[in-house]
């Protein structure tokens, strides 16, 4: 799917970078913890994920595409490591300046020495970027429900929600942005054969560096 989704934006990116109104990138890190709860036990993992995006704005709308690459470790024989890579594809619409609404799709590939997992996620995006009454200081509130998710190489998702709460600073005069958030995400999965439910968190300080061009 991730390779899927690369080609689909390449296909569309010439005509929407000629068009567009404004284009936007970045590059963010993550410092993650994750925390399994299965069979009445908690295992944490923590890590530092890296991660890049690019956006488009045509008109009302945004296409945006973003990727996420890093590793977790530290849970045990429980937990094994693992390297996660991720990517996932947004496109809005603005109802109102600083409110935008619409759809998120994400591929993201767990690998461990015992095998591949992959998450398929679909579903529903909120992103509020409101003024705070400074020059240049923004809010952040961006909430994904993503219920038509699935899962390969393992059983299926009951749940998957992400949230990201924040402020962001752009310089008067300047092409360039920063933010510092916190992320918080949240899956369910289902029961499998003798295994029963899981619950999984991913949660951390995310900090962004980007450059806007454009309106």
């Amino acid at each position: 799917m991730q390779r899927t989704v690369l080609v689909a934006l390449a296909l569309v990116a010439l005509p929407l970078s000629a068009a567009a109104q404004g284009l936007a990138g970045g590059a963010a890190g993550f410092n993650v913890q994750r925390r399994v709860y299965h069979q009445g036990a908690v295992y944490e993992q923590t890590g530092v994920w890296y991660g890049a995006s690019g956006s488009a704005l045509l008109g009302p709308v945004r296409l945006g595409l973003s990727g996420l690459f890093g590793s977790l470790g530290g849970g045990g024989p429980q937990a094994p490591d693992l390297t996660i890579r991720a990517t996932a594809v947004t496109l809005h619409f603005a109802v109102a300046p600083w409110v935008l609404v619409g759809a998120q799709a994400e591929a993201r590939r767990f690998e461990a020495d015992a095998g591949v997992t992959s998450w398929r996620l679909i579903g529903a995006n909120v992103r509020l970027e409101p003024g705070l009454g400074l020059a240049g200081l923004t809010g952040l509130a961006d909430v994904s429900v993503l219920p038509a998710s699935s899962v390969s190489g393992g059983p299926s998702l009951k749940m998957a929600m992400q949230a990201t709460v924040g402020v962001g600073f752009a310089p008067a005069g300047s092409h360039l942005g920063f933010r510092l958030g916190y992320r918080f995400e949240r899956y369910d999965i289902s029961a499998s054969g003798t295994s029963p439910e899981r619950y999984e968190q991913f949660r951390g300080i995310v900090v962004e560096a980007g450059i806007r061009l454009g309106r």
